[in-house]
């Protein structure tokens, strides 16, 4: 059986082929693409936030999805809305209680910066929602008259945020962003290590993802960092709704 995953987000679209419940191959495309990067596949699971760019898609399959929402994802949500919650949190909370156990937190540095926390008891408590990366360095540029808008590459990050004082309006925009994001790393997870009794626990789970996680683990050397961790959450959850069908 070959599965194609699908991660449906605000900037990019990322597609992940399972074949034996392994993952084969994964591409990264923008909402610009024309086409499915894989053909051979036998069943779709999709989580998105992004509607418009679903629909797209559903045009290009040549199988009938199965669309995720919080109805249907196997996670108790314990929060005031649980169908507001972004399919894509739930499926990475779904992931860190499968591969990673329970309690944990995945923190997602995409397009928004969020943290999601599950509970001993394997329930979805809800999470923190911060400015991603991206975001803010746009900000900047789009609100003010002088600053610069800097592109972000992996090497930019590297080499202009190594010094905590910038000494060039570059160097000190990427330094407020990256360091900045380390403060509020370690702040938020502080405070789920200390406030929130489901998870109050030396074994914590914190997994980083997203596209700028790569950055940040050499700050964080206890943490662990999955970037295809949503690509095995729907692989996961597919294989329980499979299940469920058949029982």
């Amino acid at each position: 059986m070959k599965l194609l995953a699908i991660d449906v987000g605000n900037t990019t679209i990322k597609f992940g082929l399972f074949e034996n419940k392994k993952l084969k191959k994964a591409a990264v495309f923008t909402k610009k693409f024309k086409k499915i990067p894989f053909v051979d596949y036998d069943n779709v699971i999709i989580a998105s936030v992004v509607p418009d760019a679903t629909k797209k898609i559903i045009r290009l399959l040549k199988t009938k999805p199965i669309i995720l929402d919080s109805k249907n994802i196997p996670i108790k949500i314990k929060v005031k809305n649980p169908q507001k919650v972004g399919s894509d949190r739930l499926v990475n909370a779904c992931a860190a209680k499968e591969i990673y156990g329970v309690p944990s937190v995945v923190v997602d540095l995409g397009t928004a910066t969020t943290f999601d926390v599950v509970s001993k008891n394997g329930d979805y408590l809800g999470g923190v929602i911060a400015p991603g990366i991206k975001i803010l360095t746009e900000s900047l540029y789009e609100k003010t008259a002088k600053l610069p808008n800097i592109k972000l590459t992996p090497s930019v990050i590297l080499s202009e945020a190594k010094n905590l004082i910038g000494k060039n309006t570059k160097e000190a925009i990427l330094s407020g962003i990256f360091y900045g994001h380390i403060g509020l790393i370690k702040e938020v997870i502080k405070k789920v290590r200390s406030e929130k009794l489901e998870v109050r626990s030396k074994k914590l789970k914190v997994i980083l993802t997203g596209g700028y996680a790569v950055f940040f683990l050499k700050y964080f050397p206890d943490f662990i960092v999955d970037g295809d961790i949503t690509l095995k959450g729907l692989k996961i959850i597919f294989e329980k709704l499979q299940k469920d069908d058949a029982d």
